[in-house]
């Protein structure tokens, strides 16, 4: 099971860098919390929230406190870590308020509690995704099965296809092709983690109508095949103590 882990910070007058595995959620508790990554530098404010994905270089400082949770990348989505890491600041509105809070108490002690941490964070990051629900984002959620067209999302959100593509990528920070991928092949990586349908079966209830395709476009995104990928997350699960997939789910791959 993937833990959640905090910690506080008070640098005062250093800027430090470091690169790791796991994402940030960054909580500044007074003053400001410097923030430089790719193309993206921010001074965190109290009453904000900022967000790096993992895997990047980044530069921090910080004169003040400020408490980050360590988010491990398996709990992020892909379609979702694209638009958070576009979109990595935000301004703690009167709905996070609560929840921010709860966050703080629970990371306050000498001795937290992670099941509560990690619920927490769920909630949160389904807060901060819901924010950018915009309608073609939810279209393409609901329905990243069919046939979706370039077209179809336009029409929603009222723009020919050409600026629609330029406000997509601008607003989500990808092409609305390349985020219908991420979607289909999250949507298959929750499939192929907890059943054995054959990779042809997944292929088809993601969207895609042959196994070569699904098969290429998930090795684009998560850089190994299906089949790879299935085996490393029934491995991590029983080296987790993880109970081993119900018989009555279990279709053999042939």
């Amino acid at each position: 099971m993937s833990v959640i882990s905090s910690h506080n910070y008070n640098l005062p007058g250093e800027i430090q860098s470091h690169v790791h595995a796991h994402a940030h959620i960054i909580l500044p508790l007074d003053q400001y919390f410097y923030i430089r990554f790719q193309n993206q530098e921010h001074c965190l404010q109290p009453n904000q929230i900022g967000f790096v994905p993992p895997g990047v270089l980044h530069y921090f400082g910080c004169p003040g406190k400020a408490l980050t949770l360590n988010i491990p990348a398996e709990m992020i989505k892909s379609s979702d870590l694209v638009f958070l890491s576009e979109n990595s600041v935000r301004e703690i509105d009167e709905k996070l308020m609560p929840l921010i809070s709860l966050i703080k108490q629970e990371t306050s002690g000498s001795s937290q509690n992670k099941d509560s941490l990690r619920y927490l964070f769920y909630y949160l990051y389904d807060k901060l995704v819901e924010q950018g629900r915009i309608p073609s984002l939810q279209y393409i959620e609901e329905n990243y099965a069919a046939d979706i067209t370039i077209r179809e999302m336009a029409e929603l959100e009222n723009y020919n296809i050409s600026y629609y593509t330029e406000w997509f990528k601008k607003n989500v920070g990808c092409l609305p092709s390349e985020y219908l991928r991420m979607v289909r092949i999250d949507k298959a990586k929750e499939i192929l983690a907890t059943t054995r349908y054959r990779i042809i079966d997944v292929a088809m209830q993601v969207g895609y109508y042959n196994s070569s395709s699904f098969t290429r476009a998930f090795r684009e995104v998560e850089g190994i095949t299906p089949k790879q990928y299935r085996k490393k997350a029934q491995e991590a699960k029983l080296n987790s103590g993880g109970e081993a997939i119900p018989q009555m789910e279990i279709r053999e791959e042939i």
